[in-house]
């Protein structure tokens, strides 16, 4: 009975021993998992996310912080992280960015947002302060400039002028637009005399058409260009009117750019006689002859053909039908290699 109560006292012994070590073991393990919790969410950091332009979604780890650019994001645990922002119509530069969240530091991260539809495009020349010409409608930048993310997607007409000065082949250049790229195109200027005479340039204008809209005579540099000055009371002028439309209609498709020059009627005199005659090419109205008197123009009609240079390859007064129809397509082939 002695022996039996023995070892049964040692057994309970044993057992309370064992349970006090487990639960050291368990309380011990505890301690140890609460306290590395307690030391992650302890160590964070911040970071300052901007981007241009503003307004775009801050995500970090690819989780939305609910915030919006520029914005600080705090309490991020420290160690690496993947930041990105996101906004509906752009695309993101870089498309993210890694970075290590120090313990009580704000860490900052730039984004460029670039428009889905936009792209950009860079334009020099060999002579500084040239204006830059987009789909043959002057901008108000000169060269050099850079377009960043602001010209649409897309195939584009890019030329560029500067007075006293003609353009070197190639004087206009054909570019297409791509989200996220920088086309780059460069121009070389050569210097030029203003006259009347064949391989000068002649004088700028802008005038209005018959339908409202300007045209810049510089910024279609690179074209073929025909001027022709008319108006109702000069009979040859009228005569000649029909020839030149079957000349557009034949040329247009090379890209050849006739303008008629009316030097003293009013618009709906124009308007008429565009109905009448059927005609197709832009009518411009010369307000008070001005033009008419920078281009030494005496008698009409006067028909003057400029090469892509903006440099004159023919000056011609009068109207003698139909050679002089056959003089003007031996001009404008020979310009446009035919």
């Amino acid at each position: 009975m002695i022996l039996r109560d023995g070892k049964e006292k040692r057994a309970a012994y044993l057992r309370s021993w064992g349970i006090v070590g487990l639960s050291l073991i368990l309380i011990a393990s505890l301690w140890t998992c609460s306290t590395k919790n307690l030391l992650l969410s302890d160590k964070t950091g911040a970071v300052f996310v901007h981007s241009s332009p503003e307004g775009a979604d801050i995500m970090v780890d690819q989780r939305l912080t609910g915030k919006k650019t520029p914005d600080t994001v705090f309490d991020i645990p420290v160690g690496e992280h993947v930041v990105s922002v996101t906004r509906a119509g752009y695309i993101i530069s870089p498309d993210s960015a890694v970075i290590t969240v120090n313990e009580n530091q704000t860490d900052t991260v730039e984004f460029v947002l670039l428009e889905t539809d936009k792209g950009s495009l860079k334009v020099t020349s060999s002579v500084s302060g040239a204006t830059i010409c987009i789909d043959k409608q002057p901008t108000t930048q000169d060269t050099p400039h850079l377009f960043f993310n602001s010209v649409p997607v897309g195939g584009h007409i890019v030329s560029v002028f500067k007075e006293g000065y003609s353009n070197q082949h190639p004087a206009k250049e054909i570019v297409t637009i791509t989200t996220g790229d920088t086309v780059e195109v460069d121009f070389t200027l050569n210097s030029a005399v203003v006259g009347t005479e064949v391989g000068n340039i002649t004088s700028d204008f802008e005038l209005q058409d018959d339908f409202h809209f300007w045209h810049r005579l510089y910024a279609y540099r690179g074209f073929v260009v025909m001027i022709n000055f008319w108006a109702t009371d000069c009979v040859p002028c009228m005569n000649e009117l029909p020839y030149l439309q079957k000349i557009y209609s034949d040329y247009v498709s090379d890209s050849l750019i006739l303008f008629g020059l009316n030097y003293w009627e009013d618009f709906d005199v124009i308007r008429r006689v565009r109905d009448e005659e059927q005609l197709t090419f832009t009518l411009l109205k010369d307000v008070d002859g001005q033009v008419k008197s920078d281009y030494g123009v005496a008698g009409t009609p006067v028909t003057i053909i400029l090469d892509r240079s903006g440099e004159i390859h023919l000056y011609w007064t009068g109207w003698q039908n139909p050679a002089l129809e056959a003089k003007f397509r031996v001009a404008l082939d020979e310009l446009f290699g035919n």
